[in-house]
């Protein structure tokens, strides 16, 4: 199941953005971070090893250059944000959303 699909059946309002056509500012990034716990938490896994050796303004600056290099789907509910959709963010939607 893809988590548009998901968010459909919970009854949940979606804001989309396509970040390969508008890829997330640095700024956007850098509070994503934030709540992330890094900005190593945002790469794609593959392009994981691309990233390799970044860190810091440098990270924020390469993924701000390339949608297609951050970690989607993002998804913030309540405060809580999850990345992706594997079968633990799944569980995390699962229990935040009613």
């Amino acid at each position: 199941m893809k988590a548009r699909e998901f968010l459909a059946r919970k009854k949940q309002q979606v804001e989309e953005r396509n970040l390969i056509k508008q890829p997330l500012t640095a700024a956007e990034l850098r509070a994503l971070a934030k709540k992330a716990g890094g900005a190593e938490s945002l790469v794609a896994p593959k392009r994981r090893a691309e990233a390799e050796g970044l860190s810091g303004d440098k990270l924020i600056a390469w993924l701000a250059e390339d949608g297609g290099r951050v970690r989607r789907p993002i998804i913030e509910v309540g405060g809580e944000l999850t990345l992706g959709f594997a079968a633990d963010a799944q569980e995390k939607l699962a229990r935040l959303l009613p």
